[in-house]
């Protein structure tokens, strides 16, 4: 039972006991070296000290009071110890007692104690003398000399006994040995194991008939084992495959994903770097549901690989990017973009034999080291500016964007807490009547410095930082509060989608108009918006408001959707026309004939029409002349802080 180094088993474990064991002794002889007779020096000379304490206060008062005799015979008794070897009594340094005896230890051949106790005056605490013993050594060494002897024996003992224990390990291990060196030789594949030896132990005869079980089992099971390794690493590697086609493949697509995106980018200089996105896909999935939107989205990817690029990746829901390798200057870059739109926009995608037409918008990026953030800006600005290309440019400072949105966002949270998120108000003013019948409440924010800021600056990134509805419920509380003495008066509060599906927004604005009893005096006004209709909650909404008594407007109407439905669903009592259409309309045929639809539509309907934007004379005369009711702008008055307002309804003629 050799081991690598040559040493046997029975030879280390024999090692390790007296290894162990004399690390034991000796450790027990240092202990006692160090330890032990310390100690029993510490309580010879403890011993001393006593004795002196014992006869120092009896020395004091005989020498305090004077009785020299009674001090003699105090230090004759201090000799009778026989440790003791000579006693001196010292006062103002000088020996006025001495008694000592005739030994070896005074003449330097053997070591002693000196021991000093001060003796007081009785009572308190000056010092009249000195009390001197010098302690023999004599029995300190015998005991040390007797704990000797005793710690030798022990060690001879104890040396013995680790010897018979090392003798008996050795003949234990020996069959164990033997064992070892029969497998030593033992060929798993078909090998012969030979165990011939006899032994008294049993739990050796345990093991030898263990080891022999072992080796009908292994045999039996050697073939199956190399099997089961060939399956297992066939297994492994096709985990591998799997795993990481799950990490860098989209699973719905199988092209590569944005991890996959992350990792090629790093190691591009010079590349063209575009996200297409798939406009309105949402309609796909509205119209024939998801399943269908998975299909083409399939198909779309299919389609990106016939496009004459190097890479193309999907890095969400309906936003796919591709990666044209080399360096593209502005112009060919756009080119190469339009091809590719146009080539996308001419495919027919299908679904149950319905054809799909798709529209798509690209931003771009062909700066050096392209980032996916330059491609996805321009992204975002291509939407803005409704382009269908866009291509990144360094000019457009994308760091400063970036600050500058850090910095708005903070002025944000800070202006929320400081309550410097305030209401401004501009009057609505009753073209009929020739009166002030309202005020629109408009949100402003004030920085530190009492800058007051428009909203255009800092309501989008509320939006997105997640901080609009506190601005909401915080436009709502103000106003609410501010008119509710002003019967004569009625008020516009501005209201999102994303206010309207925010459902602690919405229970906010029910429960303040109620609590001010505002209700028949406020009116909402509601974004005309490409997605208004389509949400059952702001159907919702109208309808428990105008429970209430409240009123509905449409803002900014005559744009964008213009759908003229959704004003017959959502039950409208006002409608804003948009400042684009009033701005030029006393010199704008085009922008003429659309109002005079409005109007005409709005007062078969029984609603009423606010022209936006009239901010001169020229324009108030042209929107009386078109029968439009309620005007609003600079002309009529600039916004003023809320708490400028004057009391009661303003009837001031403007004409």
């Amino acid at each position: 039972m050799q081991s690598e180094n040559g040493y046997s088993l029975s030879t280390k474990i024999i090692f390790y006991v007296l290894f162990v064991a004399s690390v034991v002794l000796v450790s027990m002889f240092l202990v006692f070296e160090h330890i032990g007779k310390k100690t029993l020096y510490e309580v010879e000379r403890e011993k001393a000290e006593l004795i002196a304490k014992m006869f120092a206060p009896q020395i004091g008062i005989n020498l305090y009071l004077g009785f020299n005799d009674k001090v003699d015979r105090a230090v004759k008794q201090i000799m009778t110890e026989k440790d003791i070897l000579a006693v001196y009594l010292k006062k103002d340094g000088e020996t006025i007692r001495k008694l000592k005896r005739h030994t070896k230890a005074l003449n330097g051949e053997v070591e002693t104690f000196q021991i000093e106790t001060p003796i007081y005056e009785p009572g308190g605490k000056k010092q009249i003398a000195v009390l001197q013993l010098h302690y023999s050594s004599l029995h300190y060494r015998e005991m040390v000399r007797n704990m000797t002897h005793l710690l030798i024996f022990f060690f001879s003992f104890a040396t013995l006994l680790f010897i018979a224990l090392a003798y008996q390990i050795r003949k234990r291990l020996t069959p164990l040995k033997k064992v070892a060196v029969a497998l030593t030789d033992y060929d798993v594949k078909g090998g012969e194991l030979v165990l011939d030896f006899e032994s008294d132990d049993e739990e050796i005869r345990l093991i030898v008939n263990a080891v022999e079980k072992m080796h009908e089992n292994v045999n039996a099971y050697a073939e199956l084992q190399e099997n089961m390794k060939q399956i297992l690493s066939q297994k492994v590697e096709e985990k591998t495959a799997q795993l990481w086609q799950q990490l860098y493949t989209d699973q719905l697509t199988g092209l590569p994903n944005r991890r996959a995106l992350m990792d090629d980018l790093s190691k591009q200089t010079e590349a063209l770097v575009a996200i297409v996105n798939i406009d309105d896909f949402t309609e796909i999935n509205d119209l024939y549901g998801h399943r269908a939107g998975d299909i083409i989205l399939k198909n779309f990817a299919d389609a990106l690989k016939e496009l004459d690029i190097d890479n193309a990746y999907r890095i969400s829901g309906d936003e796919f990017v591709l990666i044209k390798k080399g360096r593209f200057f502005n112009d060919e870059a756009r080119e190469f973009l339009k091809s590719l739109r146009g080539r996308i926009e001419r495919t027919h995608f299908y679904y149950e034999e319905n054809r799909v037409d798709i529209r798509v918008t690209i931003g771009a990026t062909i700066e050096e080291n392209p980032m996916i953030e330059q491609a996805d800006m321009a992204l975002k600005e291509a939407r803005k500016q409704r382009k269908p290309v866009m291509i990144f440019s360094s000019e457009w400072n994308l760091e400063t964007r970036y600050r500058e949105n850090i910095y708005w966002i903070r002025q944000i949270k800070s202006a929320l807490s400081h309550d410097r998120i305030i209401p401004y108000a501009q009057p609505l003013y009753d073209i009929e009547s020739k009166r002030i019948k309202g005020y629109e409440i408009l949100v402003r924010l004030v920085k530190e410095d009492g800058e007051v800021v428009s909203p255009y600056k800092f309501l989008p990134l509320a939006q997105k930082s997640h901080q609009y509805h506190f601005m909401t419920m915080r436009m709502v509380e103000e106003s609410c509060l501010f008119f509710k003495d002003k019967k004569d008066l009625t008020f516009s509060i501005n209201l999102s989608v994303e206010d309207i599906l925010n459902h602690e927004t919405v229970e906010y604005i029910k429960d303040r108009i109620v609590r001010y009893g505002v209700a028949h005096r406020v009116v909402f006004e509601l974004l005309e918006s490409e997605n208004i209709e389509i949400f059952p909650e702001v159907e919702k909404f109208v309808s428990e408001v105008k429970e209430l008594g409240c009123q509905i407007a449409i803002d900014d109407f005559g744009t964008g959707y213009s759908n003229f439905s959704y004003l017959i669903k959502l039950k409208a009592d006002y409608i804003k026309i948009d400042g684009s259409l009033i701005r030029n309309i006393h010199n704008d045929k085009n922008a003429q004939v659309i109002v005079d639809a409005i109007v005409d539509f709005a007062k078969k309907l029984g609603i009423r029409t606010v022209a936006e934007f009239v901010s001169n004379e020229m324009i108030y005369e042209k929107v009386c002349e078109m029968g439009i009711d309620v005007a609003q702008g600079y002309y009529i008055s600039e916004p003023v802080y809320i708490q400028e307002i004057e009391k009661g309804p303003q009837k001031e003629d403007m004409v």
